[in-house]
């Protein structure tokens, strides 16, 4: 899949953007570039909230297989 960024505004001028077919945290990196490049418009994008995604969005997103991890309880 592409990678793509998709920007929302709200009716309370509420700014969401979602970012997809980024592996990792390459998204943050990404969303740093795109809020430098708002400022230097004269645009101030100020993140409130993060929602990372789960693995298996991000492996839906970037086409690749996430093994999902999971805790052992040693006896």
């Amino acid at each position: 899949m592409a990678r793509t960024i998709k920007a929302e505004i709200g009716p309370k001028r509420e700014i969401k953007v979602e970012f997809s077919g980024f592996p990792g945290e390459s998204c943050f990196d990404e969303a740093d570039r795109l809020k430098s490049a708002l400022k230097e418009l004269g645009l101030w994008a100020i993140s409130v909230t993060v929602t990372p995604k789960t693995s298996s969005q991000i492996a839906k997103e970037t086409a690749t297989d996430v093994v999902e991890k999971k805790k052992v309880l040693h006896s």
